[in-house]
């Protein structure tokens, strides 16, 4: 268990070890480790508030409707990663919570999250007791979010430019039998690397500055889940993928991604080139 401790101003702190299993073909943090490690201090916080055995549930499931996630720089392994969690506001049926990373004393990356709660798959209100605590924590401070309308492009989307297809894992389960948080973020890392895979970048390089997940529902199923990704904005050094898992239930997860193009020399932001753009505009929804 990582060394934690609650502050007085209702925000819970830890130390989490980064694992060599969560590196990357870069050598540094993979992207879905790190949101991993949001969600692993997300927990903890849940835990120290609502007591040992709040990481499972039998009845209530608390899971995120939708979380964004800002990758500021790159996180390495060796360090220990101090993670700062606090409540931003809670209303009837969702609450709002902030997770901040931080190693050898740099600010590496944020995620908010929008949470609700769930009985057998579908949206119900916070449990009163849970709703109570978090209202009294809460510090006021959670700003409008951007509008969520990725969601609504990938319903009407009749074909992507890149599509394939993953087997259900028992792996992608977690604790309650459900197809977990961590599962459907590796979903959509999946969906946007199919089509990354396939440009040609010159020599330079690609880093995901921030990804926005809206999550539509846990359920498990075995059948192949269908992926699909494509490109629906390009500016100056970056683009956005837009991708989505579609379970035997539907469309389960959908993701816009932040992507930067970068000089592997220098590490900082490169314009993306002509030859660029002219794949990416194959690939545009």
């Amino acid at each position: 268990m990582p060394d934690s401790k609650t502050t007085a101003h209702a925000a819970f702190e830890c130390a989490i070890t980064p694992r060599y299993t969560d590196l990357d073909t870069w050598r540094h943090v993979n992207n879905s480790r790190i949101y991993q490690l949001h969600q692993e201090a997300r927990i903890l916080a849940h835990i120290d508030r609502f007591g040992a055995e709040a990481w499972f549930s039998d009845d209530v499931r608390i899971r995120p409707l939708r979380s964004i996630t800002q990758y500021r720089e790159v996180t390495w392994y060796g360090s220990d990663v101090h993670a700062r969690v606090q409540v931003l506001s809670c209303e009837r049926d969702t609450y709002r919570v902030r997770s901040e990373l931080s190693q050898n004393g740099q600010h590496v990356g944020s995620q908010e999250c929008v949470m609700g709660a769930f009985v057998k798959g579908q949206r119900v209100d916070l449990p009163e007791h849970v709703r109570e605590q978090l209202q009294t924590a809460a510090t006021g401070t959670a700003e409008k979010l951007a509008p969520d309308d990725y969601i609504e492009v990938a319903k009407t989307v009749t074909e992507w430019p890149i599509r394939q297809q993953l087997s259900a894992r028992y792996a992608d389960l977690d604790a309650d039998s459900q197809r977990s948080e961590a599962a459907l973020a590796r979903y959509m890392e999946q969906a946007r690397f199919g089509a990354i895979r396939g440009i040609d970048l010159g020599g330079l390089g690609i880093l995901i500055a921030a990804a926005d997940i809206s999550f539509l529902h846990y359920r498990p199923g075995w059948k192949p889940v269908e992926l699909g990704s494509g490109i629906t904005r390009m500016g100056n050094t970056s683009f956005v993928f837009t991708g989505c898992a579609i379970s035997e239930h539907g469309l389960q997860a959908v993701a816009n991604s932040v992507m930067v193009v970068i000089d592997q020399a220098s590490g900082r932001p490169a314009p993306l080139t002509d030859a660029i753009r002219e794949q990416l505009t194959k690939l545009k929804l």
